[in-house]
């Protein structure tokens, strides 16, 4: 079992170093993720860890019965052993809490396999932003989730 548990200020290291090894990933700064630390803050991030060190993170924010989930990231060596799925299980688990209905996100258009694993977690296309993303130049989708559905598997 990967155990999830909300970011601390001592991860802030290692998921730079995820987030860097990522390029698909939204590329942020040490100042951006340190907001998600403070308690006024209405977003929140989670990291999950395998053999002890932390391989990926998921960071939100909830506004009304609305969701967005803002970055997510798992480090390349550990991809493909179902650790983004149970971070997104875990940030619907919170949006739901803290009453959300409908959890979007946004994606490059031409990353496919990011895009296969939103629709097997029920994600289905609401809009698209031309020339959204900037290097490389990309248009975003963006896919949405009712939060009663039950992903697939």
């Amino acid at each position: 079992m990967t155990p999830i548990r909300p970011l601390a200020p001592s991860d802030l290291d290692a998921i730079l170093a995820i987030a860097a090894a990522s390029p698909e990933a939204a590329s942020w700064s040490r100042a951006s993720y340190e907001q998600f630390l403070q308690e006024a803050y209405p977003g929140a991030c989670f990291v999950a860890q395998l053999e002890g060190s932390i391989v990926g993170f998921i960071c939100f924010r909830v506004a009304s019965d609305e969701a967005e989930v803002l970055n997510l990231a798992v480090i390349p060596s550990a991809r493909r052993r179902g650790v983004a799925s149970l971070l997104f299980a875990e940030a619907i688990r919170q949006s739901l809490e803290r009453g959300a209905r409908r959890l979007f996100l946004e994606v490059r258009d031409t990353n496919q396999p990011a895009i296969r694993f939103y629709e097997r977690h029920s994600f289905r296309v609401s809009s698209r932003r031309p020339g959204y993303y900037a290097a490389p130049p990309a248009d975003a989708l963006i896919l949405a989730r009712d939060m009663a559905v039950k992903p697939n598997s």
